[in-house]
């Protein structure tokens, strides 16, 4: 009686780690699907697309030191907003030319 009783628990074990595993596997599927649409659904039209962790950084340091400049040398309101923004035009331009890697 006593190894009837332990092969049904064993089998109770086996059928519950089953389950669990085909619930850890759905669970990866649904996880692998939604990932994969994202990946696809990515933009790679914005301004740092494609440019790597160093390069980002050396283009937020120049833009944050530009920035200061241009607040703290020039004295016109006008001037200062129009720099900003020919600033923030003229990055992506800045950013294609400095570290484009068609050219030859």
């Amino acid at each position: 009686m006593r190894r009837a009783e332990r092969e049904a628990a064993h089998r109770k074990l086996m059928e519950k780690r089953e389950r669990q595993e085909a619930r850890r596997r759905a669970r990866r599927a649904l996880l692998r699907k939604a990932t994969l649409h994202e990946l696809r659904q990515r933009n790679t039209g914005t301004l740092f697309a494609r440019r790597n962790r160093a390069q980002r950084a050396i283009v937020g340091l120049f833009a944050v030191v530009a920035l200061v400049l241009i607040w703290q040398l020039v004295h016109s309101l006008a001037l200062q907003i129009a720099l900003t923004a020919l600033l923030a035009l003229s990055l992506p331009v800045l950013m294609i030319v400095a570290f484009d890697k068609r050219s030859t």
